[in-house]
């Protein structure tokens, strides 16, 4: 197992924040024609689900598939599935996102030498290379 760097993370936070931001932005866009606004918002709710789904299933997200890294459990490598993937490091860790100054908290944690966050371990994971049969 090896972990993913930090780079690799990074790159893939920002691919999945691109991926999302742009059919956002165009929904939001007061100036776009309303029929092309619709088309963006149900991109984006489109997205959001096959994202949660593909992070349920394999641990990884369209930005990870990108860079060849995925999410599993610390303990037996394994993934989490729905429940530690979308609701222990997506919901929880949004909802404490609330707090001033948890996201660069969490963030700084990265520099540890396990490269875990706040966020992997409150859900007990971590972040891998991708066996190549993963990313498809």
């Amino acid at each position: 197992m090896e972990l993913a760097t930090r780079k690799q993370r990074l790159g893939a936070a920002l691919a999945d924040g691109i991926i999302v931001a742009i059919p956002y932005a165009i929904g939001s866009l007061e100036a776009a024609p309303a029929p092309l606004r619709l088309v963006a918002v149900i991109a984006s709710l489109g997205l959001l689900v096959y994202q949660l789904r593909l992070v349920s299933k394999t641990g990884q997200t369209i930005g990870k598939r990108w860079v060849g890294i995925r999410i599993v459990l610390k303990e037996g490598l394994v993934n989490g599935g729905f429940v530690t993937n979308v609701v222990k490091r997506g919901l929880v860790n949004g909802l404490l996102c609330l707090i001033p100054v948890y996201f660069l908290v969490d963030c700084a944690f990265i520099f540890r030498d396990d490269r875990r966050c706040l966020h992997d371990m409150i859900a007990g994971t971590c972040v891998i290379v991708a066996e190549p049969d993963v990313v498809q």
